[in-house]
């Protein structure tokens, strides 16, 4: 038999048929304790078809009875065999069509309130790790921005750094040319100086000579 068949029944048409694999990969949990899920399931009342050789076989309904039961048992503290037993409370009530309204209410009103109230918690729960992955995000983004812009600003601080200090050296190179060229005129003008007062003086001699 393929992983998923088809076979005809008088009653209620054609319906899908799953074998152990298929259901395994659909709940995401081994073979191994599926088998251990079937076997709680049957211990509180739930009946499974067989095949010809005595072998379970799975239908939608007892796929998705089950899918409830990994849901309930992920999202609360709940044993597996609590869940269990608190699903199929639910699915059997449910499903009776001949058990008193008054005696399924004094039996599974508990456990259906429970049920329910574990289901709230867990969409509440869900709900939470949503918006906190949303504020997470949020905050994540928040934090790029001001890391960009504070990465900008250092950059910006270090171009003006960068530019003073050049500017400061030209300043200071500018004042040490000009300076230089300071003590050069001085030192022209003072060698000028020199040379007119040694003229003149020798001009001095000259006429002193003359005239003697």
């Amino acid at each position: 038999m393929s992983d998923i068949a088809v076979i005809t029944d008088t009653t209620v048409g054609e319906e899908l048929i799953f074998e152990n694999a298929t259901v395994s990969k659909i709940l995401g949990v081994q073979e191994s304790t599926l088998r251990k899920y079937c076997t709680l399931m049957q211990k509180y009342q739930y009946e499974f078809s067989k095949n010809s050789v005595g072998h379970r076989i799975f239908y939608k309904r007892d796929v998705d009875v089950m899918k409830q039961i990994v849901d309930l048992k992920n999202a609360s503290t709940l044993t597996l065999e609590q869940a269990v037993k608190a699903v199929l409370e639910v699915d059997m009530a449910d499903a009776s069509d001949t058990t008193d309204i008054a005696d399924i209410t004094d039996i599974s009103a508990p456990a259906i309130s429970d049920y329910h109230k574990l289901l709230e918690e867990f969409t509440a729960y869900k709900q939470e790790q949503i918006d906190f992955q949303q504020k997470q995000f949020e905050f994540q983004q928040q934090q790029m921005e001001f890391n960009k812009q504070l990465a900008e600003q250092l950059q910006k601080q270090d171009q003006y750094i960068k530019n003073s200090i050049e500017a400061r050296d030209q300043k200071l190179v500018a004042a040490m040319r000009e300076s230089m060229e300071t003590k050069r005129q001085l030192i022209e003008a003072a060698k000028e100086a020199t040379a007119a007062a040694e003229a003149a003086k020798r001009k001095k001699k000259s006429w002193w000579h003359i005239w003697r």
